[in-house]
């Protein structure tokens, strides 16, 4: 008696691997945290070398001193506005597109600087330049202030012994008393709390920046 035996085709599914929370938003974190805590410093040497070169040389361009300051400053503003674009995009996670600008390799150094004035792009590099400093600075001061309540929070333990005891300190003054453990207390929570909510406040400063910037620089 012959038995037929049928082939059973089992299929072994493979488990998806995802990271973990952690892994996941500690690398979000520290780009954020990184972007925005660098956006500042940079903004202020933008402004500095491209607003005032650009001002002084537009003041001494009657005697042609300020004319290569010009120049110098204009494509400056296209260097950072470079540099920017590469910033934004992993913050943004896409890729910026990069504008045509006009070309400024004409024989006469007036006939480039007249080039590059006509280039609209480099206007728009040229405001971003001169006011990345105000998203820059409200971004900066926000994380800034969410670190320092997370570090200070829950280092409090180690120094705040040493802070003068005339002072009311902000358990004592809610009514919670003014014990030194109570105080512990109070600050590990409210540092736990800013500790939490710093992935959602980093990201937002980063996007809040770097939208500002995709908005002037991105290529049309």
């Amino acid at each position: 008696m012959l038995h037929s035996v049928d082939s059973m085709t089992t299929t072994q599914l493979e488990p998806v691997l995802t990271p973990a929370p952690v892994a996941r938003v500690l690398p979000r974190l520290a780009a954020d945290t990184r972007y925005v805590l660098s956006g500042l410093p940079l903004a202020l040497a933008a402004t500095l070398v491209c607003v005032t070169a650009l001002s002084v040389g537009l003041g001494l361009a009657v005697l042609w001193v300020g004319v290569p300051l010009s120049f110098f400053a204009l494509m400056q503003a296209r260097g950072f506005a470079t540099a920017e674009r590469e910033r934004i995009a992993p913050i943004l996670e896409r890729e910026i597109p990069t504008p045509s600008y006009r070309s400024a390799t004409a024989a006469t150094l007036p006939a480039r600087l007249f080039a590059v004035l006509a280039d609209a792009q480099t206007w728009r590099d040229l405001a971003h330049a001169g006011l990345r400093w105000i998203p820059s600075s409200i971004s900066f001061t926000v994380v800034a202030t969410w670190c320092a309540a997370v570090l200070g929070g829950l280092s409090w333990a180690l120094w705040g012994w040493a802070l003068p005891r005339d002072n009311n300190e902000l358990p004592e003054l809610l009514g919670f008393g003014d014990a030194y453990l109570t105080n512990v207390a109070f600050y590990g929570l409210l540092a736990v709390a800013f500790m939490v909510t710093l992935p959602a406040v980093a990201r937002w400063a980063a996007l809040f920046e770097a939208r500002f910037a995709e908005r002037l620089l991105a290529g049309r």
